[in-house]
């Protein structure tokens, strides 16, 4: 089971302004992306697989719009899901969340969980 966990590599999250270019300064931030890569695995299962990501804010509240998926026996709300074809080959993957919220400067964490599993993390920061 371990050896057909999928694998989330090169996270990286970032704001984006009304422009679509990379912004630091959160109060011109209109768009969270995150993008990843979900590793080559050929004992993994080939088909369709939903992607959940959970932003948590640096005053640890999550950013979502009242979706949820399992995890660990406990319901967990996400702020993004995306669902993909997986061939067993590496995939590329950019989820966007639309801000619609006051942000408040500090480190963002973003988890991605596919399967059940926790896939992979990282954290970006916004002054």
């Amino acid at each position: 089971n371990i050896a057909a966990q999928l694998d989330a590599t090169g996270i990286s999250g970032q704001g984006l302004n009304k422009k679509g270019k990379s912004e630091a300064k959160i109060k011109n931030v209109k768009k969270l992306a995150i993008s990843f890569n979900i590793s080559r695995n050929v004992t993994a299962q080939a088909g369709n697989r939903s992607i959940y990501v959970r932003i948590t804010t640096p005053l640890g509240d999550v950013l979502t719009r009242r979706g949820t998926f399992t995890y660990e026996n406990r319901t967990l709300e996400y702020s993004m899901r995306k669902d993909i074809e997986y061939t067993g080959e590496e995939t590329s993957v950019t989820v966007y969340w639309d801000v619609a919220e006051t942000l408040s400067s500090g480190t963002y964490r973003a988890d991605i969980f596919a399967d059940g599993n926790n896939i992979g993390h990282t954290t970006f920061s916004f002054k």
